[in-house]
């Protein structure tokens, strides 16, 4: 057992964890994505963070082994660099393990967040070390990491997996990327809001405005909630999203034939709602011996995987290196 660091940034958070080889969380801190300003003043914040938590739980640099950094794409980890991250304006082409490692005498590793959830499934989730896993993230977007013969999937240019942006109806919306019916376009719980948001500006009477509370704050929690109470809109807005979501494992089953694919965020926590009429869909989108031997659940990690996905980026790290 080793202990490590892991620095996971999300959309709205740094999460900033101290933590083990065996999947332990041992203590962790957080910082406001919006106080943390551009890279040159941001990036100070997390290395002071980092200094503070080792020194809470009285664990100094040379007891540490090394540090993974879950990070939002496009990068690229074979130069160890973010790309352009939306969310993070001021940030663009940064060599953030380059910087890492001038203040820490530690091997520093990296992948996007989709990727680091997809490892901390196989490392310490019940997928744990098998072979063939798809992981979705499930959440705003619809992200992917894909575990292939024990080994994570990066593509050429370290963009395999992203699964949320092929193609299931080219003549269908616009998805943010620039293509038309992007898997992401249908699923993702930020497109699935905004499509929401915008039948109730045309008219549409639906209860989910007052499950959310006002306009703006529509979700796909409070669609779930008007939909168990039998709202017209939610449940149409609810099936079409099964049905996609649907379509889109399926191709994932006929392509990739795993061994399991786990689902994130939503799922989590709509569990039974989701995963029976998903289950019962697929049958009319792959074929009987795929659906047949791949395992489909929910992940079990809950609001751990963030961390746990940026130390499961040093674990696979560190195998590489020894």
């Amino acid at each position: 057992m080793i202990n490590l660091v892991g620095v996971n940034i999300g959309g709205t958070k740094v999460s900033i964890c101290l933590g083990n080889s065996q999947g332990e969380i041992i203590g962790r801190k957080r910082l406001k994505i919006s106080n943390l300003g551009k890279a040159d003043k941001g990036l100070p914040k997390i290395i002071e963070c980092i200094h503070h938590l080792l020194k809470e739980y009285h664990v100094s640099l040379k007891q540490i082994h090394g540090m993974g950094l879950a990070l939002p794409g496009p990068l690229s980890v074979k130069r160890g660099t973010l790309i352009a991250p939306p969310n993070l304006p001021g940030w663009e082409n940064l060599p953030i393990v380059q910087y890492f490692q001038e203040y820490f005498d530690l091997p520093i590793f990296m992948n996007n967040d989709a990727n680091s959830e997809a490892l901390a499934e196989w490392e310490f989730g019940q997928a744990k070390h098998i072979d063939n896993l798809v992981y979705l993230t499930m959440s705003t977007g619809v992200g992917g990491g894909i575990v292939i013969q024990k080994t994570l999937l990066m593509g050429k240019s370290d963009s395999a997996g992203e699964v949320g942006h092929f193609v299931l109806d080219p003549q269908g919306p616009k998805c943010p990327c620039g293509q038309r019916g992007c898997f992401e376009v249908f699923c993702g719980g930020g497109n699935i809001a905004r499509i929401v948001k915008e039948k109730v500006a045309k008219g549409a009477k639906t209860t989910i405005v007052e499950e959310a509370g006002s306009v703006e704050k529509i979700d796909m929690q409070s669609i779930i909630i008007a939909m168990q109470k039998e709202d017209s809109l939610a449940t149409h807005i609810w099936e079409t999203y099964i049905e996609r979501l649907a379509q889109g494992i399926g191709i994932l089953l006929m392509v990739l034939n795993p061994d399991a694919i786990i689902l994130g965020t939503i799922a989590m926590h709509a569990k039974e709602l989701l995963m029976t009429p998903l289950l019962a869909a697929l049958p009319r989108f792959s074929w009987g011996p795929p659906l047949k031997h791949c395992s489909i659940q929910a992940s079990s990690l809950g609001d751990k995987i963030g961390d746990l996905g940026a130390l499961s980026v040093a674990v696979n790290g560190l195998k590489g290196v020894h």
